[in-house]
C-alpha cells in the first residue's frame, strides 16, 4: 500500500471520528441552549479522535474494529462534550463573582 492510500485511509478514519462526535456535541448543546458550546467542540471531538484511535491500537483492525471504533467515537466524544460544558459553566462562574472588597477604604 502506497504512502498517499494509507494517509486516505488515515484522513477518511478521522472525518468519520469528527462527523460521530458532531451528534451528541449538537444534542449537549440543544439541551443547555448553546452555553458553554465553544468550549466542548474542540475536547468532543478531541475525545473522539483518541477513542478511535485507541480501539485499533487495542487489537481490533478488522470491519468490527471499525464499527467499534466509531461507537467508541460516540461515547467519548459525549463524555467530552459534558466535560466541556461543565468546564464552561465553571468558568463563567469564576468570572461573574464579584471581586473582593478592600480591608481599608479611604473614605470609611
Amino acid at each position: 500500500m502506497t504512502f498517499e492510500a494509507r494517509l486516505a485511509f488515515l484522513i477518511f478514519f478521522f472525518l468519520c471520528w469528527t462527523v460521530v462526535a458532531l451528534f451528541p456535541w449538537i444534542a449537549t448543546t440543544i439541551y443547555v441552549r448553546g452555553r458553554g458550546a465553544a468550549v466542548a467542540l474542540p475536547l468532543a471531538v478531541v475525545a473522539a479522535w483518541a477513542a478511535g484511535i485507541f480501539v485499533p491500537l487495542a487489537g481490533m483492525r478488522d470491519a468490527t474494529g471499525f464499527f467499534v471504533s466509531l461507537l467508541a467515537a460516540f461515547l467519548a466524544a459525549t463524555a467530552g462534550s459534558i466535560a466541556g460544558i461543565a468546564f464552561a459553566r465553571r468558568l463563567e462562574a469564576a468570572r461573574a463573582r464579584p471581586a473582593a472588597e478592600p480591608d481599608d477604604r479611604l473614605n470609611s
